[in-house]
């Protein structure tokens, strides 16, 4: 899934944004049918609460609705939906939560005087699609990136899990690529760290069955 859009695709969400601009408001609906879905998403993976998400999904196109004339073509339209769904989607967050995150330094390799990494952490990302995964894994990979802090979540949430590409990540948050480069790679050693140990048991588990 995500906001990355053939060409077609492309060339009618310009020409929808065009005629709601010029005040042709039965183009929202479809554009509305466009983005509905990854809005929703979008601010799921960030807040984990359907109420949250949906007060998040409505609230978003409302916004585009109101401020479409505001939309200048600077960015993608699909960037600039994805700005609006998360800052209210942070707004929300602000609004209830108590911060769970742990520091993300906690969790990151230790490296020596040269530079060299202290541990050898097992890169389980690189064969984890040979697993099956089960609800308690699913589960369990959620539950670490959650613990991520905001900005390397959300980088690893739209490379990662939505499939952008670097350039798209940094256009939506306004970042340079190795900016977005540096977040995504805190972010995978992250989760590499926090799973490592879960995965040995789990594929022990596996073939002790």
């Amino acid at each position: 899934m995500g906001f990355s859009e053939p060409k077609e695709a492309k060339a009618e969400e310009e020409q929808l944004v065009k005629d709601l601009q010029a005040g042709k408001t039965e183009s929202f609906e479809r554009l509305a049918t466009l983005f509905q879905k990854k809005i929703y998403a979008l601010s799921f993976n960030l807040t984990r609460n359907a109420m949250d998400s949906e007060d998040v999904t409505q609230e978003v196109l409302l916004t585009l609705f109101k401020k479409i004339h505001t939309f200048q073509g600077k960015s993608a339209f699909s960037s600039w939906v994805y700005r609006i769904t998360l800052n209210a989607t942070y707004m929300k967050l602000r609004s209830r939560k108590k911060d769970q995150s742990i520091s993300i330094e906690e969790l990151l390799p230790s490296f020596n005087g040269s530079g060299f990494q202290q541990e050898k952490i097992q890169d389980w990302s690189e064969n984890t699609e040979s697993l099956l995964f089960d609800n308690e894994t699913r589960e369990t990979i959620q539950k670490a990136v959650d613990l991520l802090p905001d900005k390397e979540k959300i980088v690893f949430l739209l490379r990662d899990v939505e499939g952008l590409s670097t350039e798209k990540v940094g256009e939506i948050l306004e970042l340079t690529v190795p900016a977005v480069k540096s977040r995504l790679h805190r972010a995978r050693l992250f989760l590499r760290k926090k799973l490592a140990n879960y995965f040995e048991e789990y594929k022990v588990r596996k073939e002790t069955k």
